[in-house]
């Protein structure tokens, strides 16, 4: 077990991927997704969409709600603030990174006194690159998996995407201390290995 990260595969259906990816294609469409940013020197400006800076120009659909809602009932996490310090909307961002985009090495900004827990889920993946890494380590994602980690605790990049298929990326986030994250992940890691 990776000990700044907690796993969950096959956390969503294709059908809620295909969902959340039809919103995001009518998102980049009424530019509720706009300009990210990225490390990759030769990148196009297009290559990587977030609403990260974008929350005002929309409302999420029931889809990402009742993701949102999973999420926390499966970590217990009903009594944690969710995070939208730095962006987003209703403590979520979803990114679509195109070839050529990547995600620059960095540590997020705790908030507050609290650290960023983030609850990910890709529901789309290119056709190569886009690799995650976390505290200088590849993590190997699925789509449909959950994968929860602390960004304001270690650093962690994507590696440039390629294919013709954009990677779509839904950050679901919790303020917490970092104590309470090990509790977390020790309880989710308890009930995967009941439930196996």
């Amino acid at each position: 077990m990776n000990p700044h990260i907690v796993r969950k595969k096959q956390f969503i259906t294709q059908t809620q991927c295909d969902e959340l990816n039809a919103w995001v294609n009518v998102a980049i469409q009424n530019k509720w997704l706009d300009l990210g940013r990225g490390e990759n020197a030769s990148w196009n400006m297009n290559s990587r969409l977030t609403t990260r800076q974008y929350g005002h120009r929309f409302v999420y659909p029931q889809i990402v709600h009742d993701v949102f809602a999973k999420i926390t009932e499966a970590l217990g996490l009903q009594d944690l603030d969710k995070s939208v310090a730095g962006g987003g909307r209703d403590g979520v961002v979803v990114s679509c990174t195109y070839a050529n985009g990547d995600v620059y090495e960095h540590t997020d900004p705790m908030e507050g006194d609290c650290h960023v827990l983030r609850c990910n889920i890709m529901s789309q993946k290119t056709e190569d690159g886009a690799k995650l890494y976390i505290d200088g380590k590849h993590i190997d994602i699925e789509v449909g998996e959950l994968h929860c980690y602390l960004p304001s605790d270690v650093k962690h990049y994507v590696t440039t995407a390629e294919g013709d298929t954009p990677r779509i990326m839904w950050m679901f986030g919790y303020q917490v201390s970092k104590k309470e994250f090990l509790n977390v992940k020790e309880r989710f890691e308890d009930a995967l290995a009941t439930a196996n």
